[in-house]
């Protein structure tokens, strides 16, 4: 694990404008020797940064590349309660705040520029290249029973849904594929891992961990395993991380704070407008059995429901969900 290193910030920011820029006149502007310009040099290469380096010129950024800045984060969530650590690299962003987690109760983020362990649902690998996408986690208490926080994937994947939209317009609908995958046309845009640990007294830790693909262009078939999109491919522009970020944690308070009060059932609604597997034939793969039927919404609990052949309505509280054919 390591912080986020200010120097390397300001470095991207001034590579950021297409030219080139010699060691001395970075050495200059970040005040370090032009060594320690080269070192911060050679680690955007081993994060397989594309850059250019031109004898006599200097270097140069080929694509854009703004890093996530704590600073920044914290001023666009204007004094909200919350801690922000920005970290370069990590194991993953979940695993790094379960050390926040014994007698703990303050609102945690921890975000990453990569992860090395970065993982779905179900222990997936979750593909963290550096510098491209966001990758998310809050620790965030709940004085309630664990009974009481079913339901809380489907409030998160909600509050993403909605982050995306105001960040890179209504151009398509984001919709949910339960449990919460966020996609679009069939696309892979998002997902979340939420890890809970149940205390006494009624109190409840959560680690809500969430990635986005965000300005990722090109993944190999073994590095993402299914249909997928970025917001970048979605705009058609590169987007600024820090502004995802900072919405995404408002948005999380604005959402987990009504679903502590008011719980799941005034979520329904906006669930429905997003569940891309209503009325289409899916597939549900729970243990080693394989249901199929109609996608029917989801009970109060926010387990899945399926009409079954036979005209019976079955739920699911868990399970990996697979449409037969593809959804509009």
């Amino acid at each position: 694990m390591q912080t986020i290193s200010d120097n390397l910030i300001k470095l991207t920011e001034l590579l950021n404008d297409g030219e080139y820029h010699d060691g001395t006149s970075i050495g200059d502007a970040l005040q370090m020797t032009r060594a320690g310009v080269w070192k911060l040099i050679k680690k955007l290469e081993q994060y397989d940064i594309p850059l250019t380096s031109v004898k006599g010129k200097g270097y140069r950024l080929d694509l854009p590349l703004i890093l996530l800045d704590p600073q920044k984060i914290l001023r666009l969530l204007a004094k909200k309660a919350v801690s922000v650590e920005v970290l370069e690299k990590v194991d993953s962003t979940n695993q790094y705040l379960k050390c926040y987690l014994q007698g703990n109760k303050d609102i945690r983020v921890c975000i990453a520029e990569t992860q090395s362990q970065g993982r779905g649902r179900l222990n997936r690998q979750w593909h963290s290249p550096f510098g491209q996408n966001v990758y998310l986690s809050l620790l965030y208490p709940f004085q309630k029973d664990i009974s009481e926080l079913s339901g809380l994937s489907l409030v998160v994947s909600l509050a993403l849904c909605h982050t995306i939209e105001i960040v890179i317009g209504q151009k398509e609908k984001m919709g949910i594929k339960w449990p919460n995958d966020m996609v679009v046309s069939g696309q892979k845009i998002a997902g979340i891992l939420i890890e809970i640990q149940a205390e006494s007294h009624g109190f409840c830790q959560t680690i809500i961990g969430i990635g986005v693909n965000v300005n990722t262009q090109q993944a190999s078939d073994k590095e993402i395993t299914q249909a997928w999109s970025s917001l970048q491919k979605l705009s058609g522009y590169y987007i600024d991380r820090n502004a995802i970020c900072a919405e995404l944690i408002l948005q999380l308070l604005l959402y987990l704070e009504r679903f502590s009060s008011r719980g799941l059932a005034t979520f329904l609604e906006e669930w429905q407008q997003r569940d891309v597997l209503y009325q289409q034939p899916v597939t549900v793969i729970s243990g080693n059995q394989e249901y199929s039927g109609i996608g029917h919404g989801i009970d109060a609990q926010g387990h899945l429901l399926l009409k079954m052949a036979d005209g019976s309505v079955q739920s699911f509280s868990s399970g990996d969900t697979t449409l037969k054919k593809l959804y509009r």
